[in-house]
């Protein structure tokens, strides 16, 4: 039922030579199609994974580009891709090919870039920010526009700030702190909703579907937390090493009905089919 990802042969020939590399810590994933992205922490390296031919080769050398760990990847429908750089306070976004295109940088706005995500319909690049609270929201063009969220405790204020995702609802926030976990904001940056309290510890990625159904990972327990509407319903995978089970979520990535996990310290991704029957045999016991 779960789809292991741990590594493949490079791309190559009889001439160049094969060689198979296996995955050390991946920390964030993102998929449009058999395109798989994969920024692997351990090895310092962005690959792209076919799914259909399992070819894998590598896009970026990440030490040579960063100053510490990405721990995070978007990709757009054109294969152009963001990284946050989240040690340098900056993120960096590069065309199909791997060419730079933009760096969004801002020492007074920007602190710790945690997520990126371009909506695709408007072309608004939202960039959650772990160390100021907040969600800043930049045009096309590059130019800050404006910031969703205020830090503090209670609704509507943020302590913490994880995750981010795009939503049926809005702008669906995760954080470490605080009672509220996930919250959800409209579109003008008013809260929403929050989700049921105490049903996550340390929700470090989420992933939203156009059905308002939300995954959030939870670093803490290693399970994925699901919700409906901002009601918990269930958790799918336990603590281990087995296909379905999990240990340090880092990421999580919805693409045409696959959830593509982030299994960090097994050194692997796991995906999985997203349906009724499959969440249904995925579930925790």
């Amino acid at each position: 039922m779960w789809d292991i990802i741990d590594g493949s042969v490079l791309r190559g020939n009889a001439f160049t030579g094969l060689e198979y590399v296996r995955f050390m810590r991946p920390v964030a994933v993102a998929a449009r199609g058999p395109n798989v992205y994969i920024v692997d922490d351990g090895l310092g390296k962005l690959f792209l994974y076919d799914r259909d031919t399992r070819d894998l080769s590598v896009l970026k050398d990440l030490r040579q580009l960063v100053s510490g760990e990405v721990n995070d990847i978007f990709v757009n429908h054109d294969l152009s891709y963001y990284l946050s750089d989240r040690d340098g306070g900056r993120v960096l976004h590069f065309d199909r090919g791997g060419k730079l295109i933009r760096e969004f940088k801002d020492p007074i706005n920007l602190g710790r870039p945690v997520a990126v995500v371009q909506d695709q319909a408007q072309g608004w690049i939202y960039i959650a920010d772990g160390f100021n609270d907040d969600v800043l929201v930049y045009n096309r063009a590059g130019l800050l526009v404006g910031a969703i969220g205020i830090r503090g405790e209670g609704q509507g204020r943020l302590r913490g700030i994880t995750g981010f995702a795009l939503g049926p609802q809005g702008y669906y926030v995760t954080t470490r702190y605080g009672e509220s976990r996930v919250q959800v904001f409209g579109e003008d940056g008013a809260f929403v909703q929050e989700f049921q309290k105490d049903t996550v510890t340390f929700p470090l990625a989420i992933a939203v579907d156009s059905q308002n159904h939300a995954f959030v990972g939870d670093y803490m327990d290693n399970t994925i937390k699901v919700y409906d509407n901002g009601a918990y319903i269930y958790s799918l995978g336990i603590s281990g090493s087995a296909p379905g089970q999990f240990k340090r979520i880092t990421d999580l990535w919805l693409d045409d009905g696959f959830l593509y996990v982030a299994d960090s310290l097994n050194g692997r991704i796991q995906v999985l089919k997203v349906t009724p029957e499959s969440l249904r045999k995925a579930r925790t016991p």
